[in-house]
Order: structure tokens, then sequence, then C-alpha cells
């Protein structure tokens, strides 16, 4: 099986070029230039602080649709398709198998976060890519375990995970300062609404909430170990 496994690797990483990495770029680059070419016709150059700024307000919306366009169908795109009949025809271990897949669409989409992030430094200013490509990093895990259990157990999972996030954000907005069964409610709900201040902190002092930062990928870790569990025990059909 772990010979298989290494096999199926290369191909998942050029499936994921082929459906995701190229729409991943345009996003990326249609976002950047209707933000940064405003910005430049107006001020010209921008100074360290103005592209920080700047940075700041591309990675606030790129790594969020990049992650959920990267995400998308991770596990449940077999089962609608039917791939899994050719997938599985060997012996290989299908929670082994998508475990893999999340880590070359991880690293695959951190390939393509640094790419954009080269653009950036040539068409606006060179910034250091540390604390971009960490919040990034950042971003995918904390939705990437939430996603991987729900492709686990839907067949449409895009719009399911897209209404947790809306929905965690708004019930944080609207129940953060009450009690009961509010809270309690808020407790089980991702807390992603937790990324938007790690995003000043890592651009600002290139250090993040280290509770926030345990909370977030702990979430997540958890929903994955979950998922995993799902397609072990579940048939995958």
């Amino acid at each position: 099986m772990g010979s298989n496994l290494r096999r199926y690797a290369l191909w998942q990483f050029r499936d994921f070029v082929r459906d995701r990495a190229f729409a991943l770029l345009l996003i990326g680059l249609a976002i950047g230039f209707t933000i940064v070419g405003p910005i430049r016709a107006v001020g010209g150059a921008l100074d360290d602080a103005t592209a920080v700024r700047v940075l700041g307000i591309l990675l606030s919306q790129v790594s969020y649709i990049a992650s959920f366009v990267a995400l998308n169908g991770i596990v449940s795109n077999d089962r609608k398709m039917g791939y899994y009949r050719f997938l599985f025809s060997k012996p290989v271990s299908i929670p082994g198998y998508y475990a893999q897949q999340f880590v070359v669409f991880f690293v695959g989409f951190m390939a393509v976060c640094a790419v954009l992030l080269g653009v950036f430094a040539i068409f606006a200013r060179p910034v250091s890519p540390v604390a971009p490509l960490v919040y990034c990093a950042l971003v995918f895990l904390s939705f990437g375990g939430i996603a991987f259990l729900i492709s686990s157990l839907f067949r449409y999972d895009w719009p399911i995970l897209a209404a947790v996030f809306l929905g965690s954000a708004i019930f944080q907005s609207m129940w953060q300062a009450q009690e009961g069964w509010r809270r309690v409610v808020l407790s089980i709900l991702p807390p992603l609404y937790k990324l938007q201040g790690a995003l000043p902190d890592l651009l600002d002092r290139g250090t993040v909430n280290a509770q926030d930062a345990i909370w977030l990928l702990g979430y997540s870790a958890a929903c994955f170990a979950a998922g995993l569990y799902v397609l072990r025990r579940r048939p995958f059909a």
C-alpha cells in the first residue's frame, strides 16, 4: 500500500496543477491588479509601509478565496465523478490516500502563494515573504481539517463549508458578549474569526497569538482526524 501511495503522489500534484493551481493564480492576479493598479496610478511607487498595508488587504481576500478553491471537493469530487472505482482498484488505503492528497494540495497551495508574492514584489514592492506565507499556511490549515471532514461526509461540500464559515463569523459578531446557550454554540462553531487578528500581528510584529493559533489548528486537526475516521469506517461509494 505504501508504494502505491507514493506512486499516486505525482499524479495528485499533477491534478492540483491542472485543476486548481492555474485558477488560484488567475484569482490572485485579478484581485492583485485590481487593488495595486489604481494605487500605483494615483501615488506612483509604493513605500515600505504602504506596500505592507496593501499586501494585508490582498492577503485578507486572496488567502481565504484561494483556500476555498484549493480545498473544494478534496474528497467528494472522486465520489461524485466516480474516480474512486479506478483509484482504489489496487490495494490502497483510502484514508492514507486522502491524507497524502491533503499534504500535496497544501504544498501546491503554498507554491502558488509564493509565486503571487513574487509577482507582488515585481509590480508593487518587495516585502519579506515569511509573514505572508505563514499567514497563508495558517488560513489553509485552519480551513483544511474542517473542509476535509465536510468533504468526507457530503457530496457537495463547498456550500456547506461556506455556510459554516459565514455562520461562525455572523454568530460571533452577534453573540460575542452573550452567555448561556449562545456561548455554548460559539464554543462548538469553528474559531475562524480568530484569523482576522492574526494578519496584522504577523505583518506588523512577525508573531501570532499562540493561544489563537493552537485553538485554530487544534480544531482543524480534530476535524481532520474525524474525516479520516469517516473514510475508514464508511463505505466510500
